[in-house]
């Protein structure tokens, strides 16, 4: 049986949801955790089973998918996301952090030329440097975790670790500015970087200081775009709890308020680009199932794909040999859209 394949497109038309699980955009806030977010919304929605999609540094700001319900199970192939900072790099000196929350352990010498990190071809032409495949090291103030324990721990105690090393890639690099912060002796740059997942922006910002021989250090730092969601569609948690109070705190209301107002996206648009394949009722029971379904000619084959029944995500799979198999199912197969499929194709 042939059935159309398509790309799925964040945005391009309304798409069903089901109101016990999605993806809200929240727009972190800088001095607060990652994982306080997540308790954040978790207190919002009334339910534990939440989670979040790329771990933003404490004093860093910006776009952090927070995912609700049966959408945790997206977690994993939102991490394969390619991701948009915009990062201000103060020149003239280096911190133990890599940002503006570590000491200052290095400076340039009083002999330092800074006439030239004014000269913006110089500092474009660095910058371009880092461009494609580069090694990194986490950084010794992370969460990165080695023997169970994260470094910042093993960092605060003083105690000496060997820390991995990863291979990212730098996509694009684009320079906005250079200009000077109040009580700075030396300019600070205005960057956007388009990375690969896994990437350390303050490993980045200090590795283009040293190249520069000013050293240097992320003193602000804000993610504007995770995979296919940007900062447009964030929100702030403070403009979420005024809603809820508004709703006399009940997280039912809230929850549905969110959904009408468009702040929740449904799970599927965590797979933007991914094919999708969009089945009939009878398919979309089994698929729910987890069951095999025989979808497509023999001769197509795909790894990785999304099944979809009237705009819903079923599942996550793959076509081997036209015969879909399941990976990952994300509704229930009791849900009532898929009763009134079974009754009118008579299952």
């Amino acid at each position: 049986m042939w059935l159309r394949l398509k790309k799925c497109l964040n945005n391009v038309h309304k798409l069903t949801m089901i109101h016990d699980q999605g993806i809200i955009l929240i727009n972190k806030d800088s001095e607060i955790t990652s994982a306080a977010v997540v308790a954040q919304v978790r207190r919002l929605l009334g339910m534990k089973r939440v989670g979040h999609c790329g771990t933003l540094d404490p004093f860093a700001t910006g776009v952090l998918p927070v995912v609700f319900g049966r959408a945790t199970g997206a977690v994993p192939y939102m991490s394969e996301y390619d991701k948009e900072y915009r990062c201000q790099i103060q020149l003239g000196a280096r911190t133990d952090t890599m940002d503006r929350e570590g000491e200052i352990i290095a400076r340039p010498p009083d002999s330092y030329d800074a006439a030239k990190l004014e000269d913006r071809p110089y500092i474009e032409q660095t910058l371009n440097s880092f461009l494609g495949e580069i090694r990194q090291q986490a950084p010794l103030y992370s969460a990165v975790k080695v023997a169970g324990k994260p470094l910042y721990k093993y960092a605060r105690q003083g105690e000496e670790v060997e820390r991995p090393w990863r291979t990212v890639k730098l996509h694009a690099v684009k320079l906005l500015d250079i200009y000077y912060r109040e009580g700075e002796e030396l300019p600070c740059l205005d960057v956007l970087f388009s990375t690969s997942k896994g990437t350390y922006i303050r490993s980045l910002a200090d590795a283009i200081g040293e190249k520069l021989g000013s050293y240097a250090y992320a003193a602000e730092l804000e993610r504007t775009a995770c995979g296919p969601f940007t900062l447009a569609q964030a929100v702030k948690t403070a403009d979420l709890f005024d809603r809820f109070d508004k709703l006399a705190c009940n997280s039912k209301a809230f929850l549905s308020a969110s959904i009408n107002a468009g702040i929740v996206q449904a799970t599927l648009t965590a797979f933007a680009g991914f094919p999708t394949l969009a089945v009939g009722g009878s398919d979309a029971v089994r698929l729910a199932h987890g069951q095999e379904s025989k979808l497509m000619a023999d001769d197509i084959s795909l790894d990785t794909l999304t099944f979809t029944y009237k705009d819903v995500l079923l599942a996550v799979g793959s076509v081997n040999q036209g015969l879909a198999k399941v990976k990952r199912v994300f509704v229930d197969s009791s849900a009532e859209f898929l009763r009134e499929s079974s009754k009118d194709e008579g299952i």
